[in-house]
C-alpha cells in the first residue's frame, strides 16, 4: 500500500547567483528523503517559503503559511531564538505555543542532552553560537512531533546515537523526514536518494 503523502516538491531556489533544481517528488508517511548536494542556506529558503519560484506543500499547505508552519518542524543553521529566552524555556514555548500531533512530549532534558545542549539549558538562547542554534533548533523540532521534518544539517554536525534513535523512532510513528546531511548516521535513515543539481547564474 503506498503511504499517504505529507509533502510534495517541485520548482527551484535561485539566490545570489546560484540556482538551485529541487526536481519534482512526494514523500510519504513515514518515509524519508535524503537531499545532497547544493547548499542548506538555499535547501532552508525553499522549505521556509522564501522563494516562488519552489512550490512545496505540507498537508497540502503551502510552505510558509500557518498553516504549514503547525504542521512541518524544520530545524536549521540560520535558526534565530528569542535572544533573552533560556534554551529550556524554548521547548516549553514550542509545545505550549504548537501542540504535538503524534505521539508524546519527550522530556526536555532528555532531548537537550541528545543534541549537546544540556550543559547550557538554564543560559539564555542569545549566547549560543551557530552550531548551538542549529542544535536549539532540532532539539525544538524533535518535541513539537509534528507531521513533517525537515532536517537541514551542517558539514560540522555529528548526530548523537539519541538523535538517530528519535528520528527512527519517528519514521515509524509516522512522520515524513527530509535529511540534508553529509553525517554517515543521518544518511543511513535514508530509504531513496534524491541529488539536487546546482549551477551558478553565470553558467
Amino acid at each position: 500500500m503506498t503511504p499517504k503523502p505529507v509533502l510534495e516538491v517541485q520548482g527551484s531556489v535561485s539566490h545570489r547567483g546560484e540556482v538551485l533544481r529541487l526536481g519534482t517528488w512526494k514523500l510519504g508517511q513515514g518515509e524519508t528523503m535524503l537531499l545532497t548536494g547544493g547548499s542548506p542556506d538555499l535547501v532552508a529558503r525553499a522549505f521556509l517559503g522564501l522563494e516562488p519560484n519552489a512550490e512545496i506543500s505540507v498537508l497540502g499547505a503551502r510552505v510558509g503559511s500557518r498553516e504549514a508552519r503547525s504542521v512541518l518542524g524544520i530545524a536549521f543553521e540560520e535558526f534565530s531564538p528569542m535572544p533573552s529566552l533560556k534554551v529550556l524555556e524554548h521547548l516549553a514555548l514550542a509545545v505550549r505555543v504548537g501542540p504535538p500531533r503524534l505521539g508524546k512530549v519527550p522530556p526536555f532534558r532528555a532531548v537537550l542532552g541528545d543534541v549537546d545542549l544540556l550543559s547550557v539549558a538554564n543560559e539564555p538562547a542569545g549566547r549560543l553560537d551557530k552550531a548551538g542554534r542549529f542544535r536549539l533548533s532540532l532539539a525544538i523540532m524533535l518535541v513539537r512531533l509534528l507531521p513533517v521534518w525537515v532536517v537541514l544539517a551542517p558539514s560540522t554536525f555529528e548526530p548523537t546515537v539519541g538523535v538517530v534513535e528519535r528520528l527512527q523512532q519517528a519514521q515509524m510513528q509516522g512522520v515524513g523526514v527530509v535529511i540534508y546531511s553529509d553525517a554517515e548516521a543521518l544518511r543511513a535513515l535514508s530509504h531513496q536518494t534524491r541529488r539536487l543539481e546546482t549551477k551558478t547564474a553565470q553558467d
